[in-house]
């Protein structure tokens, strides 16, 4: 029987002892508003509103480490043990990105294999930046390797940037700096030569990539002029059509035209970002991508979902 309904690759969790965490760090809520009310059964209404079938949950920003690595470890096991019980107790409904203990790159290891072997999760989430470092840093080269050896779909989430802003800067960063932050990412990892060195990991870049389908062409006119060109000989355009992308927040012609025009079309994923923004911003943004008359009736069925069953096979029909 053939497996009907969206895979919404980017749907996040939000229980109380989260809230709790960022409290007692001196997180009163999100960039723009408190913490959002969110349970197990409100996602399953969006879901059922937006003909979701499964959703592949993942924490975000502002992470799990707080300065402190004891309860950085302790937050991750939690977390991934919260997602591994949605998963069981909601057969096919959910899915789970988990997070890792970073900075701490062995007890990140140690994770990883817990949350394959044991917890059977289906990918990594990785924010943007940790402990002033972005990912593609080389000090977390041997969770690469390790991610790589597993062929890990590892899902990258913006989060606030490193250091200091201007004085009186106030301007909510998801509307701005998450977007460059997700970019900023892109290109390190294909300029350092992650992307080269660990071709079976499958990044997923949030929000149709954030600016990158916009600088992608600007980055490619320097191809052969930075000094990381021996790190990726075939080209950055090259390199970005190797990443994969989901569309959340991207239910307009403008972000969909330009994420077709840089991205493989079998690596687009669908996606929502609730709880995030409301379920009436879903439901828009859901309504915006349905749309858009840019893809054939097939390139929408694999984004809706095909796309998704090659990665997560368990929810293939």
């Amino acid at each position: 029987m053939t497996a009907t309904g969206r895979i919404d690759v980017h749907h996040h969790v939000l229980p109380e002892f989260y809230i709790e965490a960022q409290r007692a760090a001196g997180i009163t809520g999100t960039a723009y508003r408190g913490f959002p009310e969110w349970t197990p059964e409100k996602s399953l209404a969006v879901m059922e509103t937006n003909d979701i079938a499964t959703s592949i949950f993942s924490f975000t920003s502002p992470g799990i480490w707080f300065g402190n690595i004891a309860q950085t470890k302790d937050l991750a096991r939690q977390c991934n043990d919260y997602l591994a019980e949605l998963a069981e107790t909601y057969p096919g409904k959910f899915g789970g990105f988990a997070f890792l203990p970073l900075p701490d790159v062995d007890a990140a290891i140690a994770e990883t294999a817990r949350v394959f072997d044991d917890l059977k999760l289906d990918g990594i989430t990785l924010l943007t930046s940790v402990d002033e470092r972005y990912i593609g840093h080389p000090d977390f080269e041997p969770l690469y390797a390790e991610l790589d050896r597993r062929g890990a779909v590892v899902f990258i989430h913006p989060c606030y940037p490193p250091g200091t802003e201007a004085r009186d800067w106030d301007i909510p960063r998801m509307l701005i700096d998450y977007p460059f932050e997700t970019t900023r990412v892109a290109v390190n990892l294909i300029f350092k030569g992650v992307m080269n060195r660990y071709p079976n990991i499958r990044f997923i870049l949030s929000h149709s990539g954030g600016t990158l389908p916009f600088l992608a062409h600007r980055v490619a006119v320097f191809d052969k002029q930075t000094p990381f060109r021996d790190n990726y000989p075939e080209g950055a355009l090259a390199c970005i059509r190797r990443f994969w992308f989901d569309t959340a927040l991207s239910g307009d012609p403008t972000p969909l035209t330009g994420l077709t025009a840089v991205a493989d079309r079998s690596r687009i994923l669908f996606g929502t970002d609730y709880p995030y923004v409301t379920e009436a911003v879903a439901e828009a943004e859901t309504n915006g991508f349905d749309a858009w008359e840019g893809f054939t009736d097939a390139e929408r069925a694999a984004v809706d979902r095909g796309n998704a069953e090659s990665l997560f096979p368990r929810f293939a029909g």
